[in-house]
């Protein structure tokens, strides 16, 4: 028996070397650190700079009210660039890991296909991340609108713990020593120093550049709706009829509003684990109230809320058909009356299989078909 298991243990290691011996010759596949990996960017700068809302948006009355709110931010074609790679580097965090697009994807309108994100720390965040877009028409950012400009906004996600949980006393020096860098600062700024007041602002100026204009819908204002087809046609009537009140809170050419609403997600918002505006203000009126999202490319930012509870379009317009729940402040538009004061019972639209269809299809052409390929907003790493 010792003698049996002695010589298995002789043909065994022999096979170890063997094996081994052969790996010796097989190529070595080096990944490469984020130090040695270099943005690719064009010669000839793409001009930021002149990118422009059409001027059917720059005359509009109602979006003239919000026009000058979003950012009086000067946007230049090298701040712009450096924003570019600013949002795409994940330098930016602790690790090297996670960037600002690892939770804003370019496909998606920038925002994330899962409920809730995962950054460095492996704790999926508190909410779903926004998608990004038509920052000249947004003044006050985040679900619980706390943060009002850009400018105070996009370093709140790199010093966050769970996000990418960066020292912003440490990130200067950091970046400062990636090769691109001095360079990129100089030609934005004027001479090589990396301050975080910088990389905010040339972050600010590549996130004003996602502007999103381009839809089928806003072909559609053009051609009146040639070409649309019967459902799609049918989905805007029922979305514009006043009955289903859809666009009394998604208005505009942006479709959004600038009100945070309590839409009857929940009878009690805090004691399901988020209250929205209410966690900051500690007003019984402001539980689950949250930021009122436009509905541009809403058929590519799926899921939907603030906890991203709805993973379908199709779920999101039956909760508001059947599902929506009694609030002591329930939005008015949201009630039987439809005006009033808050708190109303809920409204029940009780749409047919059909007009669930035609909704859902309707919503589809809000998706751009420019921002969500344009190489110059696109990785460059």
């Amino acid at each position: 028996m010792r003698i049996s298991k002695t010589r298995n243990f002789l043909l065994l290691s022999a096979c170890l070397v063997i094996i081994i011996g052969c790996r010796k010759d097989e190529p070595v596949v080096e990944i490469p650190s984020p130090e040695s990996v270099l943005p690719q960017l064009p010669e000839s700068l793409f001009p930021y700079s002149e990118l422009e809302f059409p001027e059917s948006w720059l005359t509009d009355p109602a979006l003239q009210l919000f026009g000058g709110l979003g950012s009086d931010l000067e946007v230049t074609d090298e701040g712009a660039t450096l924003g570019r790679v600013l949002f795409y580097d994940p330098s930016l965090s602790l690790d090297g890991t996670v960037s600002c697009a690892t939770c804003h994807q370019q496909s998606h309108a920038f925002s994330d296909p899962v409920a809730r994100s995962t950054g460095v720390s492996g704790i999926p965040t508190h909410r779903n991340a926004m998608a990004l877009f038509n920052f000249r028409y947004q003044r006050r950012l985040f679900w619980d609108l706390r943060t009002v400009g850009l400018e105070n906004q996009v370093l709140q996600p790199i010093e966050h713990p769970d996000e990418m949980a960066m020292d912003l006393t440490e990130l200067p020096e950091k970046l400062g020593q990636r090769e691109y860098y001095p360079a990129l600062f100089e030609q934005a700024f004027g001479d090589q120093q990396v301050t975080n007041e910088r990389i905010a602002n040339a972050l600010a100026q590549f996130l004003m550049c996602f502007q999103s204009h381009a839809s089928r819908f806003d072909a559609g204002l053009e051609n009146e709706f040639a070409d649309f087809t019967p459902s799609e046609e049918w989905g805007r009537q029922i979305f514009f009829n006043g009955q289903t009140r859809c666009n009394q809170c998604h208005s505009g050419k942006n479709l959004f509003s600038t009100q945070p609403f309590v839409n009857g997600l929940e009878m009690d918002y805090a004691a399901s684990g988020d209250g929205g505006i209410g966690e900051l203000s500690g007003d019984p009126f402001d539980d689950g109230r949250f930021k009122t999202v436009s509905l541009r490319n809403i058929g590519l930012t799926a899921p939907y809320m603030h906890d991203g509870r709805f993973a379908t379009l199709r779920d999101v317009v039956d909760f508001y058909s059947d599902n929506i729940e009694p609030h002591p402040f329930l939005d008015e538009r949201l009630g039987v009356n439809g005006f009033g004061s808050p708190g109303q019972a809920p409204y029940q639209l009780n749409l047919t299989e059909e007009e669930r269809v035609a909704l859902v299809d309707f919503m589809e052409t809000f998706n751009d078909t420019v921002m969500v390929h344009a190489e110059w907003l696109s990785d460059p790493f």
